[in-house]
């Protein structure tokens, strides 16, 4: 018989992440590694976990989160690690939790605020030694957002960087790679990222490039100008020779539905000519962002009071208003075109304006008496801009395409919640807490779209070798003991839009790092995971 292992898993099939064929036999576990898969009964465990019947496979790697601030306040991960997911990255869209320098800790500490966390970083090492002395139970892994160095240095103006601004930038970026940031993330269509010319952004991510870092990019339009963003990426890609992810991959408006079919053919001829080009998608067909979003990059020039006062500004309304009404004057960052019908506002803090949580904005006008976005600018003022929105503006058909695309990963976009505490008073989509067991229950097992050792593919290898994570991903001999083992009768998310912060269902164990942190589908409140910083590239031989 083999030596003992701290914890077998007996009995369930196995799924490696790979992409072949399911296997059959028990796997072994000895501290945080992996030791071996094993014949049935040739190996004992000091714990013994039964997985007869269940899928046995990598935790989960959600490569595109928004959990940078809600770790701090809810660092057992209970919406995330309840789905299977072992490894969070951060710092997406723009927006990273460092570095704190000049105005850049405005909006983090206004989200700060929001979960009740002290600020008391500014490096990316200090954040994320923070992260590490509190300890989470997932494990954390973050960009550098170029918004939060653009306004950092610069502000939030619409205003192109001097030589020394740009030298600036470019050291912050060159820190937070050296701290274990691994790589940067754009943010297109918010402001201040919407104001950096690709130059720019071509200057910022070739620091990274001796890093080996990703480019992550919220690209710069999602609806109408689909494919000149994609063009932009995939430029930024080849001029700074860096390896390019395009974030949740999608085609927002139904004008604009099908276009994914020809992004997704450029991106392979990007590939094809020698751009490391891949992209990630959530399961769902709305998308959520801030409600301010969809103004005009004029209005939003020079950050919150100004766009405050422009609104509040009867002349300057009426220009909002026209501008949002006129698709000859569509901006290249517009989020939405559809019309007020399909947004649905939430995140109310005034006691008074509660009553129009998680309606759409033509009943919130109509209830008020207004024009839809005299409503919206209303509201926008009274909460400080303070309010989130639910865009119902996508297409599953080009959902369905985007997931059965191979160079595609899975991702939530959302950020790691409760269903108690601060975070429960949290605006949320309901992808924050259901997006991989979705991608299961409606793709796989209802719908056909992948095979599930194609599906946890996307889930694991996949996202591993996109951010550089080599000892994560896959269940081999060697391989760090992020496992997640889940019942496929009963998988699924229980999160709806109307009652978003409901866990999701049929994850049995999860381990993290070879400690049993979900046990028989209870949280063992357990804080295994660890901050992974980026190692350097091994010097080439010459």
């Amino acid at each position: 018989m083999a030596d003992d292992c701290s914890v077998l898993i007996h009995g369930g099939t196995i799924v490696d992440g790979t992409g072949t064929p399911p296997m059959y036999g028990d796997l072994a576990v000895d501290g945080q590694t992996i030791t071996g898969i094993h014949e049935r009964g040739a190996v004992e465990g000091t714990v013994t976990i039964d997985a007869t019947g269940m899928m046995v496979c990598p935790g989960f790697i959600d490569i595109h989160t928004h959990s940078d601030i809600s770790l701090l306040c809810c660092p057992l991960a209970e919406s995330k690690i309840r789905q299977g997911v072992t490894t969070e990255v951060v710092g997406n869209c723009g927006w990273s939790a460092a570095p704190i320098v000049g105005r850049a800790g405005e909006p983090v500490s206004d989200v700060a605020e929001v979960y009740g966390v002290d600020v008391d970083w500014s490096s990316m090492d200090e954040y994320l030694l923070r992260l590490g002395l509190l300890g989470t139970s997932v494990n954390v892994a973050t960009y550098v957002g170029a918004d939060t160095v653009r306004h950092g240095v610069i502000g939030a103006g619409d205003v192109k960087p001097t030589k020394d601004q740009m030298g600036c930038m470019e050291a912050l970026v060159r820190e937070a790679m050296a701290d274990g940031a691994f790589g940067l993330s754009t943010g297109l269509i918010y402001a201040p990222g919407c104001y950096a010319s690709t130059e720019e952004i071509i200057g910022l991510a070739s620091v990274t490039s001796p890093f080996e870092g990703l480019y992550s990019s919220h690209i710069r339009g999602e609806g109408s100008t689909l494919l000149r963003a994609v063009n932009e990426a995939l430029r930024i890609g080849r001029k700074a020779c860096v390896r390019v992810q395009i974030s949740h991959h999608k085609a927002a408006g139904v004008d604009n539905w099908g276009l994914v079919a020809e992004s997704m053919r450029m991106i392979e001829h990007a590939r094809a000519s020698g751009v490391d080009v891949a992209f990630d998608v959530y399961p769902y067909i709305a998308s959520c962002t801030t409600l301010h979003s969809v103004l005009p990059p004029w209005v939003q020039d020079g950050g919150k009071e100004r766009i405050l006062e422009r609104m509040a500004d009867p002349d300057l309304r009426e220009r909002i208003k026209a501008d949002l009404e006129d698709r000859n004057t569509r901006w290249e960052n517009t989020i939405a075109e559809d019309s007020w019908e399909n947004i649905e506002v939430l995140g109310f803090r005034k006691e008074g304006n509660r009553r129009f949580e998680r309606r759409r904005m033509t009943e919130v006008a109509e209830m008020l008496g207004r024009s839809p976005p005299d409503a919206a600018f209303d509201l926008m003022i009274e909460e400080g801009l303070g309010l989130m929105a639910i865009f119902h503006e996508m297409s599953e058909d080009d959902v369905v395409s985007v997931i059965r695309h191979p160079l595609s990963s899975i991702a939530s976009d959302g950020e790691t919640g409760a269903d108690y505490g601060p975070c429960r008073e949290v605006p949320t989509h309901p992808r924050s807490f259901g997006t991989f067991p979705r991608a299961l229950r409606r793709y796989v097992f209802e719908k056909h779209v992948a095979s599930l050792e194609e599906m946890v593919r996307k889930m694991t290898s996949s996202p591993a070798a996109r951010i550089g994570l080599t000892d994560r991903g896959v269940i081999s001999e060697g391989m760090r003991a992020d496992i997640a083992v889940f019942d496929p009768e009963t998988v699924r998310d229980e999160a709806t839009f109307e009652e978003p912060y409901r866990y999701a269902h049929g994850m049995a164990f999860v381990l993290v790092n070879g400690v049993i942190t979900i046990n028989d589908g209870q949280h063992t409140k357990e804080r295994a995971g660890v901050v992974l910083r980026k190692a350097p590239p091994a010097p080439r031989e010459r």
